[in-house]
Formats: C-alpha cells, structure tokens, sequence
C-alpha cells in the first residue's frame, strides 16, 4: 500500500482484514487499491465492506477453495451485496434523527480523529479548520445527525478539490487514464477528481467526518 493509502484508517482496516484473511503477501496490488478506492467512492461503509470481505472468505471456506490468490476485486460481489442490504434496513428506520449513530464507538472514533487533525492542521487552512469543528459540534449530539454529516463531508471534499495545484491535477488525471479508457468525459473528470481528493485528503492528513466511514 502506497503512503497516501496508508494514511487513511478506511484503506487501512480494509486491508488489516483483507490481508490477515488471506495470508501470503503483506503488501496491496495497484488493483486491491483501486477497489478500495471504488468502495470509497461510492460511500460504502467500512463496516460494510468488512462484512462483504468475511463473507467472501466464508464462502470459499465452505466450498473447500483456497483464498491465496484472490485479489479485492473478487470481494466486490460480496461488498456490494452487503452494501445493498444495508441500505434497505436503512430505508426502513422511521427514525431519521437516528441516522448515522451507528454501531458503539463510532462517533468516538471519528471525534477523536477530527480532533487529531484540527490540531495538526496548519494555521492557513481556515476553511477547511471550520467544516472539521461544524463536524465536531454535530457528533457532540447524542443522535449526531447525519445529514448534516454528509453535507460537511461534501464540503471538504469541494475545498480539497479547489485547493489542489495544477500539478496534483495532471497527476490525478495521469493516474486515472488507463481506468478511463470506454468511459464517458463526464465520467472521466469525476474519477480525476475523485482521485485528486484522495489525495490530498491523505497528504493533509483530513479525516473523513461522516459516520458511513467509520
């Protein structure tokens, strides 16, 4: 894993769980990231993924099959699988306010690593300093709202989008050249961007402040 992954606690429990599953190489294949990245992308939670990855395992287990030489990218079935079934118990809650509270320890988490970068954060990153203590002052609710959690997510990721250098951007775009063969422009561009954000995120240390992360 590269050091802009490994500075994510997403990437790096998903590979902690991956890697303990299947034994052998300790390090993840560019085509492991990137799936890590799409499950990202698409806001799937850690603990969802993490449910899609046992899964996977416990089915080969059960078929007699070795996991050796899997790659993430055979877990994605099983992720997304896991994915739509947490939405559907989502969609049953009659309890907005609930929304995003999560599993215990959750919002702890996510405190303490907002905490962490507000107070690693250089004194000109006003804005994005304000988004992190809006993030702060919503977990301090019993039912943190996760709308409104959601809402500031996007928001950093806008500010890191438009505090990135045209350098980073050719980097980005560089990077996601070969994913982007057969797709349209407009996709194109998003992955570009998905892809500068994530790292700039990872270089200036920005946690994720929505729930479905953690």
């Amino acid at each position: 894993m590269d050091d802009a992954s490994a500075q994510s606690g997403y990437y790096r429990e998903i590979a902690r769980a991956f890697l303990g599953r299947r034994g052998g190489s300790l390090l993840l294949s560019p085509r492991d990231q990137a799936a890590i990245a799409a499950w990202e992308a698409d806001r799937i939670p850690l603990r969802t993924v993490l449910e899609g990855l046992a899964r996977t395992f416990d089915d080969l287990r059960a078929r007699g099959r070795s996991a050796r030489q899997i790659s993430l990218a055979f877990c994605d079935r099983q992720v997304r699988a896991a994915f739509a079934q947490h939405r559907d118990r989502a969609a049953g809650r009659h309890k907005p306010a609930s929304a995003g509270a999560g599993r215990p320890g959750k919002r702890d988490q996510a405190r303490r690593e907002i905490g962490q970068a507000l107070a690693a954060l250089p004194g000109g990153e006003a804005a994005l300093a304000d988004l992190l203590r809006r993030a702060l002052g919503v977990l301090e609710a019993e039912k943190p709202d996760g709308e409104a959690l959601d809402h500031i997510e996007a928001a950093i990721e806008e500010a890191l989008w438009a505090a990135t250098t045209a350098a980073e951007r050719a980097a980005a775009e560089a990077e996601a050249r070969p994913a982007g063969r057969g797709r349209t422009a407009a996709d194109r561009a998003e992955e570009v961007r998905r892809r500068a954000v994530m790292t700039a995120r990872a270089r200036r240390r920005v946690p994720h402040v929505s729930l479905h992360f953690y």
